[in-house]
């Protein structure tokens, strides 16, 4: 990766790296999981340039491509008990839109 796309991932690698908490859980437990919804314009080209470590966390990843897409991913994935995680401007505005406790990564 290269240019603007790896120093965000990067970025939000580092965030949620420092948000080590949020990762505990009891394994098994979809209630100790947690969910990340990253907004697509932050992988850059999706799934296949976000960072590998985003990929091997124990966590749900959803990269919606747009404010309608992350309400979806976010009322999905609270009905299914995650924490959940967001990051990006629509991720951001669908979990207002909610009103579902989110915690928000910021770059």
């Amino acid at each position: 990766m290269t240019g603007l796309g790896t120093t965000i991932t990067s970025a939000l690698v580092a965030a949620v790296v420092a948000a080590g908490g949020l990762l505990g859980g009891v394994s098994g437990d979809s209630r100790s999981h947690m969910a990340l919804v990253v907004d697509a314009s932050l992988a850059r080209d999706g799934r296949d340039l976000i960072d590998p470590r985003l990929r091997e966390l124990d966590a749900e990843l959803r990269l919606p491509r747009t404010e309608a897409e992350a309400e979806t991913d976010l009322r999905y994935l609270a009905a299914q008990g995650y924490r959940l995680v967001v990051a990006g401007p629509d991720s951001r505005a669908a979990a207002d839109a909610t009103g579902l406790p989110v915690a928000a990564l910021r770059r």
